[in-house]
Protein backbone atom coordinates (compact mmCIF):
# COMPACT_ATOMS: atom_id res chain seq x y z
CA UNK A 1 0.00 0.00 0.00
CA UNK A 2 3.15 2.27 0.21
CA UNK A 3 3.51 1.96 -3.33
CA UNK A 4 0.10 2.86 -3.77
CA UNK A 5 0.00 6.02 -2.11
CA UNK A 6 3.65 6.99 -3.59
CA UNK A 7 1.54 6.35 -6.90
CA UNK A 8 -0.77 8.48 -5.92
CA UNK A 9 1.20 11.74 -5.65
CA UNK A 10 3.39 10.93 -8.63
CA UNK A 11 -0.11 10.70 -10.48
CA UNK A 12 -1.29 14.15 -9.63
CA UNK A 13 1.51 16.18 -8.68
CA UNK A 14 2.53 17.51 -11.71
CA UNK A 15 -1.83 18.61 -12.10
CA UNK A 16 -1.65 20.64 -8.68
CA UNK A 17 -0.83 23.46 -10.04
CA UNK A 18 -3.08 23.73 -13.46
CA UNK A 19 -5.69 26.28 -13.58
CA UNK A 20 -8.73 25.73 -12.42
CA UNK A 21 -11.77 24.42 -14.05
CA UNK A 22 -15.21 25.84 -13.52
CA UNK A 23 -16.80 23.54 -11.32
CA UNK A 24 -13.65 23.70 -8.84
CA UNK A 25 -13.94 27.92 -9.03
CA UNK A 26 -17.88 27.34 -8.44
CA UNK A 27 -17.66 25.72 -5.38
CA UNK A 28 -14.82 27.77 -4.41
CA UNK A 29 -16.73 31.06 -4.45
CA UNK A 30 -20.07 29.58 -3.03
CA UNK A 31 -18.31 28.13 0.02
CA UNK A 32 -15.79 31.41 0.50
CA UNK A 33 -18.85 33.55 0.67
CA UNK A 34 -21.39 31.61 2.23
CA UNK A 35 -18.48 30.63 5.50
CA UNK A 36 -17.64 34.47 5.32
CA UNK A 37 -21.03 35.61 5.10
CA UNK A 38 -20.29 37.37 2.04
CA UNK A 39 -23.46 35.93 0.25
CA UNK A 40 -26.48 33.35 0.71
CA UNK A 41 -26.43 30.09 -0.74
CA UNK A 42 -29.16 29.39 -3.43
CA UNK A 43 -29.68 33.39 -3.32
CA UNK A 44 -26.72 34.85 -4.80
CA UNK A 45 -24.55 31.89 -4.36
CA UNK A 46 -26.18 29.92 -7.12
CA UNK A 47 -25.42 26.22 -7.62
CA UNK A 48 -27.28 23.20 -8.42
CA UNK A 49 -25.45 21.09 -5.36
CA UNK A 50 -26.61 20.24 -2.34
CA UNK A 51 -24.09 21.87 0.68
CA UNK A 52 -22.09 18.76 1.13
CA UNK A 53 -19.86 19.81 -1.53
CA UNK A 54 -19.19 23.73 0.20
CA UNK A 55 -18.82 22.45 3.58
CA UNK A 56 -16.23 20.10 2.53
CA UNK A 57 -14.48 23.29 0.26
CA UNK A 58 -15.11 25.48 3.28
CA UNK A 59 -13.29 23.02 5.48
CA UNK A 60 -10.49 22.71 2.91
CA UNK A 61 -10.33 26.81 2.80
CA UNK A 62 -9.54 26.40 6.76
CA UNK A 63 -7.17 23.74 6.84
CA UNK A 64 -5.11 24.08 3.76
CA UNK A 65 -5.94 27.00 2.33
CA UNK A 66 -7.72 28.73 -0.83
CA UNK A 67 -5.62 27.72 -3.88
CA UNK A 68 -6.24 25.83 -6.42
CA UNK A 69 -3.57 23.32 -5.09
CA UNK A 70 -5.43 23.05 -1.74
CA UNK A 71 -8.45 21.68 -3.30
CA UNK A 72 -6.41 19.15 -5.13
CA UNK A 73 -4.57 18.10 -1.97
CA UNK A 74 -7.87 17.49 -0.48
CA UNK A 75 -9.06 15.17 -3.23
CA UNK A 76 -6.60 13.50 -3.57
CA UNK A 77 -6.67 12.65 0.44
CA UNK A 78 -10.30 11.64 -0.58
CA UNK A 79 -8.95 9.43 -3.30
CA UNK A 80 -6.48 7.90 -1.14
CA UNK A 81 -9.27 6.44 0.65
CA UNK A 82 -11.05 5.38 -1.74
CA UNK A 83 -8.26 3.20 -3.09
CA UNK A 84 -8.14 1.77 0.38
CA UNK A 85 -11.78 1.21 0.31
CA UNK A 86 -11.70 -0.71 -2.74
CA UNK A 87 -8.54 -2.73 -1.80
CA UNK A 88 -10.41 -3.52 1.58
CA UNK A 89 -13.47 -4.66 -0.35
CA UNK A 90 -10.95 -7.01 -3.39
CA UNK A 91 -9.14 -8.44 0.23
CA UNK A 92 -12.48 -10.10 1.02
CA UNK A 93 -13.59 -10.98 -2.74
CA UNK A 94 -10.33 -12.25 -3.87
CA UNK A 95 -6.74 -12.72 -3.16
CA UNK A 96 -4.26 -10.49 -1.49
CA UNK A 97 -2.65 -10.64 -4.99
CA UNK A 98 -5.21 -8.98 -6.84
CA UNK A 99 -6.43 -6.44 -4.08
CA UNK A 100 -3.07 -5.19 -4.67
CA UNK A 101 -3.49 -4.97 -8.39
CA UNK A 102 -6.74 -3.76 -7.91
CA UNK A 103 -5.40 -0.85 -5.91
CA UNK A 104 -2.95 -0.16 -8.25
CA UNK A 105 -5.43 0.33 -10.75
CA UNK A 106 -8.30 1.94 -9.14
CA UNK A 107 -4.93 4.91 -8.49
CA UNK A 108 -4.38 5.31 -11.88
CA UNK A 109 -7.79 5.78 -13.11
CA UNK A 110 -8.94 8.05 -10.48
CA UNK A 111 -6.15 10.33 -11.13
CA UNK A 112 -6.74 9.88 -14.80
CA UNK A 113 -6.11 13.24 -16.43
CA UNK A 114 -8.24 11.63 -19.33
CA UNK A 115 -11.32 11.59 -16.51
CA UNK A 116 -9.93 14.39 -14.84
CA UNK A 117 -9.36 13.21 -11.93
CA UNK A 118 -6.39 15.64 -10.63
CA UNK A 119 -9.13 18.44 -10.30
CA UNK A 120 -11.29 18.62 -7.19
CA UNK A 121 -14.70 17.81 -8.68
CA UNK A 122 -17.24 16.14 -6.95
CA UNK A 123 -16.83 12.87 -7.59
CA UNK A 124 -14.13 12.49 -6.13
CA UNK A 125 -15.30 13.64 -2.90
CA UNK A 126 -18.29 11.66 -3.43
CA UNK A 127 -16.37 8.34 -4.42
CA UNK A 128 -14.92 7.67 -0.93
CA UNK A 129 -18.39 7.41 1.05
CA UNK A 130 -19.88 5.31 -1.59
CA UNK A 131 -16.73 2.74 -1.35
CA UNK A 132 -16.95 2.20 2.20
CA UNK A 133 -20.53 1.68 2.02
CA UNK A 134 -19.95 -1.04 -0.83
CA UNK A 135 -16.74 -2.58 1.21
CA UNK A 136 -19.30 -2.46 4.55
CA UNK A 137 -22.20 -4.19 2.88
CA UNK A 138 -20.05 -7.02 1.69
CA UNK A 139 -18.24 -7.02 4.81
CA UNK A 140 -21.97 -7.49 6.55
CA UNK A 141 -22.91 -9.98 4.03
CA UNK A 142 -20.17 -12.24 5.11
CA UNK A 143 -19.87 -11.88 8.54
CA UNK A 144 -23.31 -11.27 10.41
CA UNK A 145 -25.73 -8.41 9.69
CA UNK A 146 -26.22 -5.30 12.40
CA UNK A 147 -28.96 -2.59 12.90
CA UNK A 148 -26.30 -0.72 13.67
CA UNK A 149 -23.79 -1.35 10.08
CA UNK A 150 -26.63 -1.16 8.14
CA UNK A 151 -27.43 2.54 9.51
CA UNK A 152 -23.93 3.33 8.96
CA UNK A 153 -23.94 2.12 5.29
CA UNK A 154 -27.48 4.03 5.01
CA UNK A 155 -25.13 7.43 6.65
CA UNK A 156 -22.09 6.67 4.06
CA UNK A 157 -24.65 6.57 0.69
CA UNK A 158 -26.35 9.68 2.42
CA UNK A 159 -23.12 11.33 2.47
CA UNK A 160 -22.11 10.91 -1.03
CA UNK A 161 -25.34 11.76 -2.08
CA UNK A 162 -24.95 15.33 -0.33
CA UNK A 163 -21.25 15.71 -2.18
CA UNK A 164 -23.06 14.73 -5.71
CA UNK A 165 -26.28 13.67 -5.77
CA UNK A 166 -25.67 10.88 -8.41
CA UNK A 167 -24.10 9.16 -5.31
CA UNK A 168 -27.49 8.55 -4.61
CA UNK A 169 -27.48 5.69 -6.99
CA UNK A 170 -25.84 3.15 -4.24
CA UNK A 171 -28.82 3.62 -1.88
CA UNK A 172 -30.44 1.26 -5.39
CA UNK A 173 -27.73 -1.07 -5.50
CA UNK A 174 -27.82 -1.45 -1.35
CA UNK A 175 -31.60 -2.38 -1.91
CA UNK A 176 -31.04 -4.62 -4.66
CA UNK A 177 -28.22 -6.45 -2.92
CA UNK A 178 -30.18 -6.86 0.24
CA UNK A 179 -33.48 -8.55 -1.99
CA UNK A 180 -31.51 -10.54 -3.91
CA UNK A 181 -28.58 -11.99 -1.72
CA UNK A 182 -29.36 -14.95 0.70
CA UNK A 183 -32.00 -16.98 1.57
CA UNK A 184 -33.24 -14.93 4.37
CA UNK A 185 -37.60 -14.07 4.86
CA UNK A 186 -38.49 -11.82 2.46
CA UNK A 187 -39.59 -9.53 5.77
CA UNK A 188 -36.22 -10.02 7.26
CA UNK A 189 -34.80 -8.35 4.09
CA UNK A 190 -37.31 -5.70 3.82
CA UNK A 191 -36.06 -4.55 7.89
CA UNK A 192 -32.53 -3.67 6.10
CA UNK A 193 -33.36 -2.08 4.10
CA UNK A 194 -35.97 -0.02 5.85
CA UNK A 195 -32.36 0.20 8.42
CA UNK A 196 -30.47 1.54 5.44
CA UNK A 197 -32.84 4.00 4.16
CA UNK A 198 -33.31 5.45 7.76
CA UNK A 199 -29.25 5.97 7.46
CA UNK A 200 -29.43 7.67 4.00
CA UNK A 201 -32.80 9.52 5.92
CA UNK A 202 -30.63 11.34 8.93
CA UNK A 203 -28.41 12.74 6.48
CA UNK A 204 -31.55 14.03 4.17
CA UNK A 205 -33.29 15.04 7.19
CA UNK A 206 -30.52 17.35 8.49
CA UNK A 207 -30.16 18.51 4.40
CA UNK A 208 -33.11 19.43 4.28
CA UNK A 209 -33.66 21.34 8.09
CA UNK A 210 -30.39 22.97 6.64
CA UNK A 211 -32.17 24.37 3.21
CA UNK A 212 -35.16 25.23 5.19
CA UNK A 213 -33.08 27.61 7.14
CA UNK A 214 -31.63 28.93 3.91
CA UNK A 215 -34.93 29.03 2.20
CA UNK A 216 -36.64 26.62 1.30
CA UNK A 217 -38.17 27.86 -1.75
CA UNK A 218 -34.40 28.73 -3.21
CA UNK A 219 -32.84 25.56 -1.67
CA UNK A 220 -35.57 22.85 -3.19
CA UNK A 221 -35.44 24.45 -6.34
CA UNK A 222 -31.59 24.82 -6.40
CA UNK A 223 -31.16 20.85 -5.75
CA UNK A 224 -33.86 19.27 -6.68
CA UNK A 225 -36.66 20.98 -9.17
CA UNK A 226 -34.07 22.43 -11.61
CA UNK A 227 -31.96 19.42 -12.28
CA UNK A 228 -35.07 16.89 -13.14
CA UNK A 229 -36.93 20.10 -14.97
CA UNK A 230 -34.41 21.61 -16.80
CA UNK A 231 -30.78 19.68 -16.75
CA UNK A 232 -31.13 15.90 -16.85
CA UNK A 233 -31.19 13.18 -19.20
CA UNK A 234 -34.90 13.08 -19.04
CA UNK A 235 -34.97 16.71 -19.57
CA UNK A 236 -33.04 17.10 -22.75
CA UNK A 237 -34.28 15.40 -26.08
CA UNK A 238 -32.93 11.98 -27.20
CA UNK A 239 -30.49 13.44 -30.22
CA UNK A 240 -28.75 15.29 -27.60
CA UNK A 241 -28.22 12.45 -25.37
CA UNK A 242 -26.63 10.59 -28.39
CA UNK A 243 -24.59 13.37 -29.20
CA UNK A 244 -23.34 13.91 -25.74
CA UNK A 245 -22.55 10.30 -25.08
CA UNK A 246 -20.84 10.10 -28.62
CA UNK A 247 -18.19 13.07 -27.48
CA UNK A 248 -17.97 11.64 -23.51
CA UNK A 249 -16.82 7.64 -25.66
CA UNK A 250 -14.13 9.77 -27.73
CA UNK A 251 -13.03 12.31 -25.22
CA UNK A 252 -12.30 8.71 -22.44
CA UNK A 253 -11.43 6.62 -25.48
CA UNK A 254 -8.45 5.19 -23.20
CA UNK A 255 -10.88 4.10 -20.70
CA UNK A 256 -13.26 2.13 -22.99
CA UNK A 257 -10.91 0.61 -24.99
CA UNK A 258 -9.36 -0.80 -22.17
CA UNK A 259 -12.72 -1.94 -20.79
CA UNK A 260 -13.71 -3.37 -24.07
CA UNK A 261 -10.34 -4.88 -24.82
CA UNK A 262 -10.36 -7.06 -21.19
CA UNK A 263 -14.35 -7.90 -22.11
CA UNK A 264 -13.25 -9.24 -25.09
CA UNK A 265 -10.42 -11.26 -23.87
CA UNK A 266 -12.67 -12.96 -21.04
CA UNK A 267 -15.47 -13.66 -23.56
CA UNK A 268 -12.67 -15.23 -25.86
CA UNK A 269 -11.10 -16.88 -23.05
CA UNK A 270 -11.67 -20.20 -24.49
CA UNK A 271 -10.00 -19.69 -28.07
CA UNK A 272 -6.80 -17.48 -26.28
CA UNK A 273 -6.72 -21.14 -24.10
CA UNK A 274 -5.91 -22.56 -27.88
CA UNK A 275 -4.02 -20.21 -29.31
CA UNK A 276 -1.63 -20.04 -26.08
CA UNK A 277 -0.87 -23.62 -25.55
CA UNK A 278 0.48 -26.31 -27.83
CA UNK A 279 -2.02 -28.81 -27.21
CA UNK A 280 -5.72 -27.56 -26.64
CA UNK A 281 -8.17 -29.39 -24.64
CA UNK A 282 -11.39 -31.24 -26.12
CA UNK A 283 -13.83 -29.13 -23.68
CA UNK A 284 -11.98 -25.62 -24.99
CA UNK A 285 -12.38 -26.81 -28.97
CA UNK A 286 -16.44 -27.73 -28.49
CA UNK A 287 -16.95 -24.18 -26.64
CA UNK A 288 -15.36 -22.40 -29.64
CA UNK A 289 -17.46 -24.54 -32.08
CA UNK A 290 -20.74 -24.98 -30.26
CA UNK A 291 -22.02 -21.71 -30.31
CA UNK A 292 -24.61 -22.30 -27.00
CA UNK A 293 -21.48 -23.37 -24.73
CA UNK A 294 -19.46 -20.82 -26.08
CA UNK A 295 -22.48 -17.89 -24.66
CA UNK A 296 -22.72 -19.91 -21.36
CA UNK A 297 -18.98 -19.64 -21.28
CA UNK A 298 -18.89 -16.05 -21.26
CA UNK A 299 -21.43 -15.57 -19.10
CA UNK A 300 -19.48 -17.59 -16.39
CA UNK A 301 -15.89 -16.32 -17.11
CA UNK A 302 -17.46 -12.50 -16.45
CA UNK A 303 -17.57 -13.65 -13.31
CA UNK A 304 -20.16 -11.11 -12.42
CA UNK A 305 -23.76 -12.77 -12.44
CA UNK A 306 -23.51 -15.70 -9.59
CA UNK A 307 -26.12 -14.21 -7.20
CA UNK A 308 -24.74 -16.57 -4.52
CA UNK A 309 -21.51 -15.05 -4.26
CA UNK A 310 -21.87 -11.60 -2.54
CA UNK A 311 -18.49 -9.68 -4.21
CA UNK A 312 -19.79 -10.65 -7.73
CA UNK A 313 -23.16 -9.92 -6.87
CA UNK A 314 -23.07 -6.41 -4.90
CA UNK A 315 -20.07 -5.31 -7.93
CA UNK A 316 -22.23 -5.93 -10.76
CA UNK A 317 -25.18 -3.55 -8.89
CA UNK A 318 -22.29 -0.92 -7.90
CA UNK A 319 -21.00 -0.89 -11.30
CA UNK A 320 -24.93 -0.67 -12.63
CA UNK A 321 -25.77 1.77 -9.95
CA UNK A 322 -22.59 4.12 -11.12
CA UNK A 323 -23.62 4.26 -14.60
CA UNK A 324 -27.04 5.27 -13.67
CA UNK A 325 -25.18 7.86 -12.07
CA UNK A 326 -23.18 9.15 -14.78
CA UNK A 327 -26.38 9.35 -17.34
CA UNK A 328 -28.50 11.14 -14.71
CA UNK A 329 -27.28 14.77 -15.49
CA UNK A 330 -27.45 14.54 -19.53
CA UNK A 331 -24.07 16.59 -19.36
CA UNK A 332 -21.41 13.46 -19.78
CA UNK A 333 -18.51 14.89 -19.00
CA UNK A 334 -15.46 12.74 -18.49
CA UNK A 335 -15.16 13.46 -15.12
CA UNK A 336 -18.62 11.57 -14.10
CA UNK A 337 -16.78 8.68 -14.77
CA UNK A 338 -14.93 8.84 -11.61
CA UNK A 339 -17.89 7.31 -10.08
CA UNK A 340 -17.40 4.01 -11.94
CA UNK A 341 -13.52 3.80 -11.41
CA UNK A 342 -13.83 2.14 -8.00
CA UNK A 343 -15.92 -0.83 -8.81
CA UNK A 344 -14.46 -0.92 -12.83
CA UNK A 345 -11.24 -1.28 -10.76
CA UNK A 346 -12.38 -4.20 -9.23
CA UNK A 347 -13.83 -5.58 -12.00
CA UNK A 348 -10.71 -4.88 -14.29
CA UNK A 349 -8.19 -6.88 -11.18
CA UNK A 350 -9.77 -9.78 -11.04
CA UNK A 351 -10.30 -10.53 -15.20
CA UNK A 352 -6.67 -9.52 -15.58
CA UNK A 353 -5.95 -12.09 -13.00
CA UNK A 354 -7.49 -14.50 -14.83
CA UNK A 355 -5.90 -13.29 -18.17
CA UNK A 356 -2.60 -13.58 -16.55
CA UNK A 357 -3.27 -17.05 -15.67
CA UNK A 358 -5.01 -18.18 -19.35
CA UNK A 359 -2.23 -17.19 -21.19
CA UNK A 360 0.89 -18.05 -21.82
CA UNK A 361 4.17 -17.14 -23.16
CA UNK A 362 4.28 -14.05 -25.59
CA UNK A 363 0.54 -14.02 -25.35
CA UNK A 364 0.46 -12.93 -22.40
CA UNK A 365 3.44 -10.35 -22.38
CA UNK A 366 1.73 -8.71 -25.57
CA UNK A 367 -1.75 -8.77 -23.81
CA UNK A 368 -0.52 -6.96 -20.37
CA UNK A 369 1.60 -4.40 -22.52
CA UNK A 370 -1.54 -3.52 -24.13
CA UNK A 371 -3.44 -3.20 -20.80
CA UNK A 372 -0.78 -1.12 -19.31
CA UNK A 373 -0.82 1.28 -22.26
CA UNK A 374 -4.10 2.17 -22.21
CA UNK A 375 -3.72 2.81 -18.47
CA UNK A 376 -0.78 4.80 -18.84
CA UNK A 377 -1.23 6.40 -22.30
CA UNK A 378 -3.26 9.72 -20.35
CA UNK A 379 -0.45 10.64 -18.24
CA UNK A 380 1.59 11.25 -21.39
CA UNK A 381 0.43 14.34 -21.07
CA UNK A 382 2.13 15.69 -17.87
CA UNK A 383 5.03 15.51 -20.62
CA UNK A 384 3.42 17.95 -23.56
CA UNK A 385 4.64 21.19 -21.82
CA UNK A 386 2.41 23.98 -20.41
CA UNK A 387 0.90 24.92 -23.99
CA UNK A 388 -0.01 20.64 -24.56
CA UNK A 389 -1.02 20.39 -21.33
CA UNK A 390 -3.79 23.21 -21.79
CA UNK A 391 -4.62 22.03 -25.54
CA UNK A 392 -5.20 18.64 -24.23
CA UNK A 393 -7.09 18.97 -21.20
CA UNK A 394 -8.79 22.08 -21.33
CA UNK A 395 -9.54 22.83 -25.02
CA UNK A 396 -10.33 26.56 -23.88
CA UNK A 397 -8.02 29.35 -24.57
CA UNK A 398 -9.42 31.67 -21.30
CA UNK A 399 -7.84 29.28 -19.53
CA UNK A 400 -4.29 29.68 -19.14
CA UNK A 401 -4.61 33.45 -18.73
CA UNK A 402 -7.61 33.09 -16.18
CA UNK A 403 -5.47 33.74 -13.02
CA UNK A 404 -3.51 36.79 -14.85
CA UNK A 405 -6.90 38.29 -15.72
CA UNK A 406 -8.15 37.78 -12.22
CA UNK A 407 -5.55 39.62 -10.51
CA UNK A 408 -5.94 42.24 -13.20
CA UNK A 409 -9.70 42.68 -11.91
CA UNK A 410 -9.03 42.53 -8.42
CA UNK A 411 -6.30 45.30 -8.66
CA UNK A 412 -8.62 47.56 -10.49
CA UNK A 413 -12.42 47.42 -8.70
CA UNK A 414 -13.66 47.82 -5.34
CA UNK A 415 -14.93 44.74 -3.31
CA UNK A 416 -18.59 45.90 -3.59
CA UNK A 417 -18.07 45.71 -7.41
CA UNK A 418 -19.82 43.45 -9.80
CA UNK A 419 -17.96 41.58 -12.84
CA UNK A 420 -19.53 39.48 -16.02
CA UNK A 421 -17.75 36.97 -17.17
CA UNK A 422 -18.91 35.74 -20.80
CA UNK A 423 -19.13 32.81 -20.31
CA UNK A 424 -18.91 29.99 -18.56
CA UNK A 425 -15.29 30.30 -16.50
CA UNK A 426 -16.69 30.77 -12.54
CA UNK A 427 -12.95 30.41 -11.77
CA UNK A 428 -12.37 34.13 -12.69
CA UNK A 429 -14.66 35.09 -10.06
CA UNK A 430 -13.21 33.04 -7.53
CA UNK A 431 -9.50 34.35 -8.07
CA UNK A 432 -10.24 38.05 -8.40
CA UNK A 433 -12.78 37.85 -5.63
CA UNK A 434 -15.48 39.86 -7.33
CA UNK A 435 -19.22 38.89 -7.29
CA UNK A 436 -21.14 37.99 -10.54
CA UNK A 437 -22.92 40.30 -11.98
CA UNK A 438 -25.47 37.09 -12.93
CA UNK A 439 -25.73 34.43 -10.31
CA UNK A 440 -25.93 31.80 -12.83
CA UNK A 441 -22.63 30.97 -13.99
CA UNK A 442 -22.50 27.66 -16.54
CA UNK A 443 -23.27 27.58 -19.89
CA UNK A 444 -25.63 24.42 -19.02
CA UNK A 445 -27.59 26.81 -16.90
CA UNK A 446 -27.58 29.58 -19.26
CA UNK A 447 -29.44 27.00 -22.03
CA UNK A 448 -31.64 25.64 -19.82
CA UNK A 449 -33.38 29.02 -18.07
CA UNK A 450 -35.53 30.08 -20.95
CA UNK A 451 -34.78 33.92 -19.73
CA UNK A 452 -31.29 33.83 -18.92
CA UNK A 453 -30.06 35.59 -22.44
CA UNK A 454 -33.27 38.29 -21.68
CA UNK A 455 -32.36 38.72 -17.91
CA UNK A 456 -27.83 39.09 -18.78
CA UNK A 457 -28.94 41.62 -21.08
CA UNK A 458 -31.42 43.18 -19.27
CA UNK A 459 -28.28 43.90 -16.41
CA UNK A 460 -26.48 45.61 -19.23
CA UNK A 461 -29.19 48.14 -20.06
CA UNK A 462 -29.57 48.86 -16.23
CA UNK A 463 -27.37 51.30 -13.59
CA UNK A 464 -26.87 47.50 -12.27
CA UNK A 465 -24.54 46.81 -14.87
CA UNK A 466 -20.72 44.99 -14.08
CA UNK A 467 -18.08 47.09 -14.50
CA UNK A 468 -15.77 45.29 -16.08
CA UNK A 469 -16.97 42.25 -18.76
CA UNK A 470 -14.40 39.63 -19.44
CA UNK A 471 -14.44 37.90 -22.44
CA UNK A 472 -13.24 34.12 -22.57
CA UNK A 473 -13.11 33.47 -26.31
CA UNK A 474 -16.00 30.97 -25.47
CA UNK A 475 -18.82 32.19 -27.96
CA UNK A 476 -21.27 31.27 -25.45
CA UNK A 477 -24.90 29.03 -25.14
CA UNK A 478 -27.38 31.19 -27.32
CA UNK A 479 -28.83 30.29 -30.75
CA UNK A 480 -27.07 33.79 -31.99
CA UNK A 481 -24.06 33.06 -31.44
CA UNK A 482 -24.62 35.52 -28.43
CA UNK A 483 -24.12 38.41 -31.05
CA UNK A 484 -26.83 40.30 -28.95
CA UNK A 485 -24.85 40.60 -26.00
CA UNK A 486 -22.12 41.66 -27.31
CA UNK A 487 -23.95 44.27 -29.35
CA UNK A 488 -24.97 45.53 -26.04
CA UNK A 489 -21.39 45.45 -25.05
CA UNK A 490 -20.34 47.97 -27.40
CA UNK A 491 -23.04 49.94 -26.46
CA UNK A 492 -21.61 50.09 -22.95
CA UNK A 493 -17.83 49.61 -22.83
CA UNK A 494 -14.60 50.15 -23.86
CA UNK A 495 -12.01 47.67 -24.49
CA UNK A 496 -9.42 48.14 -22.00
CA UNK A 497 -6.55 45.72 -22.33
CA UNK A 498 -6.11 42.77 -23.33
CA UNK A 499 -3.97 39.45 -21.70
CA UNK A 500 -2.98 36.82 -23.08
CA UNK A 501 -5.47 37.69 -25.66
CA UNK A 502 -8.04 37.64 -23.63
CA UNK A 503 -10.15 41.37 -23.96
CA UNK A 504 -11.07 42.93 -20.83
CA UNK A 505 -14.25 45.74 -21.28
CA UNK A 506 -14.54 48.05 -18.46
CA UNK A 507 -17.61 50.45 -18.22
CA UNK A 508 -17.93 53.37 -20.43
CA UNK A 509 -17.40 57.05 -18.93
CA UNK A 510 -20.50 58.72 -17.58
CA UNK A 511 -22.09 55.77 -17.01
CA UNK A 512 -23.54 53.72 -13.75
CA UNK A 513 -22.87 50.15 -12.95
CA UNK A 514 -22.96 48.39 -9.58
CA UNK A 515 -21.13 49.10 -6.68
CA UNK A 516 -20.64 52.92 -8.20
CA UNK A 517 -24.17 54.52 -6.72
CA UNK A 518 -22.87 57.90 -8.53
CA UNK A 519 -22.05 58.72 -12.33
CA UNK A 520 -18.43 58.20 -12.66
CA UNK A 521 -16.25 60.54 -14.80
CA UNK A 522 -13.09 58.41 -14.32
CA UNK A 523 -11.62 57.78 -18.16
CA UNK A 524 -10.81 54.30 -19.35
CA UNK A 525 -7.07 53.95 -19.67
CA UNK A 526 -5.73 53.83 -23.62
CA UNK A 527 -5.43 49.76 -25.06
CA UNK A 528 -2.77 48.06 -23.09
CA UNK A 529 -1.51 44.67 -23.14
CA UNK A 530 -0.72 43.43 -19.90
CA UNK A 531 1.95 40.29 -18.80
CA UNK A 532 0.71 39.82 -15.22
CA UNK A 533 2.60 37.18 -13.42
CA UNK A 534 0.55 33.99 -13.33
CA UNK A 535 0.84 32.85 -9.43
CA UNK A 536 -1.65 34.33 -7.28
CA UNK A 537 -0.27 36.29 -4.12
CA UNK A 538 1.22 33.95 -1.38
CA UNK A 539 -0.60 35.43 1.69
CA UNK A 540 -4.58 34.58 -0.43
CA UNK A 541 -3.36 31.15 -2.12
CA UNK A 542 -1.48 28.43 -0.56
CA UNK A 543 1.17 26.82 -3.32
CA UNK A 544 1.88 23.29 -3.38
CA UNK A 545 5.21 23.46 -0.74
CA UNK A 546 2.70 25.34 1.87
CA UNK A 547 -0.11 22.63 1.71
CA UNK A 548 2.49 19.76 1.63
CA UNK A 549 4.10 21.27 4.93
CA UNK A 550 0.76 21.31 6.68
CA UNK A 551 -0.09 17.86 5.65
CA UNK A 552 3.34 16.77 7.22
CA UNK A 553 2.72 18.86 10.48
Amino acid sequence: MVIVFTLGIATRIFFFDLPMIHDEGGYALAARGWFEGTGKLYADLWISRPQGIFVLYGITMKTFGYGVAAFRTMAWIFATFTVLATWFYARRWTTPRTALLVAFLCTLLLGSPTLEGYTANAEVFAGMPAAFAAFWLLRQAQTKWTIRGLIGIGVLIGLSTVLKPSGGTMWLAAIAFLMIYGDDARKTRFKRCGWITLGVGLVATITFIHGWTLGWHDFFYATVTYRFVQQSALSYGWLHNLRQIGWMLVNAAEFFLLIMLVWIFRIRLPLVRVLGSHRPEKDDLQSITSLPARWLRRVQNSRLFHTDDPGSLLLTLWIVAAVIGVFMGGDYWTHYLILLAPPISLWLGRNLDGIAHALVGWHRSLALAMFSILLILPYAVAFDGSDGIYQRLYRHPGYPAQTAVARYIRENTEPNQTIYVAFDQASIYYLADRRPAYRHLYDQELTALPNSYADIIAILNSDNRPVYIISTLHPGPFPDQSKAFWREVSRFYDLETMINGVPIYRVKPGLRFAGDGVTTSRSAPQLQVSAYDSRPPRREFASVREVTRQIVR
